[in-house]
């Protein structure tokens, strides 16, 4: 039985982002690291690593002392080691590939083209559901959000990160279903 492979986020210590990043892809998986001015990390301490849910345990079991990080978690109920029971415990979160693409195109953009809200809060999952039909951001999906008087598309990785576009014309907009 093969594990599924899914996007993981990172949250990691001492501006040491670049330098995990760089011994990830030595290992062979595949890293993203949203990038601001002069190549320095765009959301401080947050790197993301495709890989599967076993591969992110062993690397963090297996990680030399000098970069220290921990993986964004979620609780699950899983078979107990020591009984016939179940217990709650964190998981490594999953992050879904339509919201890891649409996350990766918006920040791959332009830093002008939009702009870093922070982490992720449930404030921002207030508005329609929608996907951009034209522009630069043709396919990206999120909610439309008014953020400082002017119609944005926020974009979340749930419990980790928000971005928000600049002005979207409405026109370039079509309604998403939430299925």
């Amino acid at each position: 039985m093969t594990e599924d492979i899914h996007w993981y986020a990172l949250k990691v210590f001492f501006n040491k982002s670049l330098t995990l990043q760089v011994r990830l892809e030595d290992a062979g998986y595949k890293c993203y690291c949203p990038l601001g001015v002069e190549g320095r990390p765009l959301i401080s301490s947050l790197l993301f690593v495709r890989c599967t849910e076993q591969q992110i345990l062993d690397f963090k079991h297996n990680a030399q002392p000098d970069i220290s990080f921990s993986i964004y978690t979620r609780k699950e109920m899983r078979a107990n080691r020591f009984d016939s029971g179940q217990q709650e415990r964190n998981i490594p979160a999953p992050i879904p590939d339509n919201e890891m693409l649409a996350f990766i195109l918006v920040t791959s953009a332009s830093p002008e083209t939009y702009e870093v809200l922070g982490p992720d809060d449930p404030k921002y999952h207030t508005g329609q559901k929608v996907r951009v039909t034209q522009g630069i951001f043709t396919g990206a999906e999120g909610r439309v959000k008014r953020i400082k008087k002017d119609r944005r598309l926020v974009i979340t990785v749930n419990g980790i990160v928000a971005v928000a576009t600049v002005h979207i014309n409405p026109a370039y907009l079509e309604p998403v279903s939430e299925n």
